[in-house]
């Protein structure tokens, strides 16, 4: 056998233990495939990460704004008493004009004060009784309310928008009460 016999022989993994080494040819059709999906799946990570991004900032804003309300309801909430206190204050008041009258006004500014702030009462006696925004503390028979229907408000109820700060407590009509309509039994 001659040196190059050999030489190819050995080249073509002749037995020596030596690896084939091959040159792959990628014709530019290939390359241009190859390249296609490299920028499809890079697209598609990029699309993922646009979205995963957005959602993050979505997240993040949910958070800051429950956060914030959290904050406004834990201060409201430490003021919502003294509204009552002034109401039942008002209340006794009413035998003496000018006392009234002043804390009245008082009540009537710390009224305005919430509501430029998105506080509102929540509606209460002559209305139905709702567990999302009432809490029932008694129910008694009225001959002049439907039952279910709030007859009485021990205390106030507030929400801010939809999200509700203290439930109203009140006492609802019970199950024996007429309201005036007739159930169609004779």
């Amino acid at each position: 056998m001659s040196q190059e016999t050999q030489d190819e022989n050995a080249g073509a993994g002749g037995g020596d233990g030596r690896a084939v080494e091959t040159e792959i040819v990628i014709t530019p059709e290939e390359r241009a495939e190859v390249a296609e999906a490299e920028k499809a799946e890079l697209k598609d990570k990029w699309l993922r990460a646009v979205a995963e991004l957005e959602n993050y900032k979505k997240r993040v804003r949910r958070e800051i704004d429950d956060a914030t309300f959290r904050a406004q309801q834990n201060l409201l909430n430490a003021f919502l008493p003294t509204v009552d206190n002034l109401e039942r204050a008002q209340e006794l008041a009413r035998s003496n004009e000018q006392l009234f009258k002043g804390i009245q006004m008082v009540v009537s500014g710390f009224l305005s004060a919430l509501a430029r702030h998105g506080v509102e009462p929540v509606p209460a006696v002559g209305h139905p009784f709702d567990p999302a925004i009432h809490e029932a503390l008694q129910q008694m028979d009225s001959p002049d309310h439907a039952p279910g229907t709030v007859i009485r408000e021990w205390e106030k109820g507030y929400r801010q928008g939809d999200r509700l700060l203290r439930p109203a407590r009140v006492v609802i009509a019970g199950p024996g009460s007429g309201g005036g309509k007739s159930d169609g039994a004779a």
